[in-house]
């Protein structure tokens, strides 16, 4: 009897754990799409994400991609493919994308993913709340997703490509050089003179300080700027990405917003152009934008016209090193 007891009870435990695998493997044959790419609760430091997704329902005619409600991007579905690739572009701060999967112009299964774009120059979005964090995508198994459709290896011609197609980068990478201003390796697609093919985990890293990076090509800068008492912050540090996009930009020098918006961002309280006239002269402020620049010609005035955005022997990074304001007024004010 005992005997017979302990059978049923090994039975029950099979049929268990067969109801259990079934159930599973049903549940994954529901789900009518996967995202590869964005982890949840990603960390980004660029505006430019590559969604990735997987179709596991032949039937799906598009996914869509809602960013806050606002921007879509569409992903057409088409028979016999699996995974789809799609760049978007994020806001500053968190990010919430709604994936919505159609057929027949009915949305049949939804997904939510929460992301974050951490941003140097924003000072709201400075840093990520705790729950968001750096998830790389090149780096141990999870870029294996990209073979079957893409070419993933590092081949010869990668290290000095003869134009960007050629580059293993530009299949995935290609619109970050969709833009008015493109640096120059990125306009060759010469992608591994920055980032690294060796490093690990994480594949095609690059140098931290940004400087240490740039002033390879960037040498004549360093030596201009070496002997200089007085560095801007972000110079100071090494991180010349706080203000310039080392890809590619809508702004001259690939500045990552328009030189008066980049340097009011950080320093507001000199927006208006009171402080420099206030105790010099009778008006009540300077314009520090929307006029020409009486000697930059062609150039409008800026914050750039009076402060060095990168160094100076003058403590208030003045561009000709002159020690007080006189100096500096008489630049556009001949006495």
């Amino acid at each position: 009897m005992k005997k017979l007891i302990n059978i049923f009870l090994v039975l029950i435990l099979v049929l268990f754990f067969v109801a259990s695998a079934n159930t599973a493997e049903e549940g994954s044959k529901s789900d009518k799409f996967s995202i590869i790419e964005p982890v949840v609760n990603s960390m980004f430091e660029g505006e430019l994400i590559d969604i990735v997704i997987k179709a596991n329902d032949v039937g799906l005619n598009t996914i869509t991609v809602t960013k806050n409600g606002g921007d879509v991007w569409n992903v057409l579905v088409t028979k016999g493919k699996e995974y789809y690739c799609k760049t978007i572009v994020l806001e500053y701060g968190p990010n919430e994308l709604v994936f919505n999967a159609t057929r027949d112009g009915k949305i049949i299964e939804s997904k939510k993913v929460n992301v974050f774009f951490r941003a140097d120059i924003s000072k709201e979005f400075r840093r990520s709340p705790p729950e968001f964090q750096k998830k790389e995508f090149h780096q141990g198994s999870r870029d294996s997703v990209c073979n079957p459709c893409h070419r993933v290896d590092i081949t010869e011609k990668d290290i000095k490509p003869l134009k960007p197609e050629n580059s293993v980068c530009h299949q995935c990478h290609k619109k970050i050089a969709v833009y008015n201003y493109v640096h120059g390796p990125v306009s060759r697609g010469d992608c591994l003179r920055c980032h690294n093919k060796e490093s690990k985990p994480v594949r095609f890293a690059t140098q931290k300080p940004d400087s240490e990076l740039c002033f390879i090509c960037h040498k004549e800068k360093k030596d201009e700027w070496a002997p200089k008492k007085y560095m801007h912050g972000p110079a100071a540090t090494g991180k010349c990405t706080i203000c310039h996009n080392a890809h590619a930009s809508n702004n001259i020098a690939w500045l990552r917003k328009p030189s008066w918006d980049l340097c009011v961002t950080c320093h507001e309280d000199r927006a208006s152009g009171a402080h420099v006239v206030i105790g010099f002269t009778p008006g009540s402020t300077h314009p520090t934008r929307g006029k020409p620049d009486p000697v930059r010609y062609g150039k409008e005035i800026s914050c750039a016209s009076c402060h060095s955005p990168h160094a100076s022997n003058s403590k208030s990074l003045f561009p000709n090193d002159a020690p007080s304001f006189d100096g500096l007024c008489q630049m556009c004010h001949k006495m």
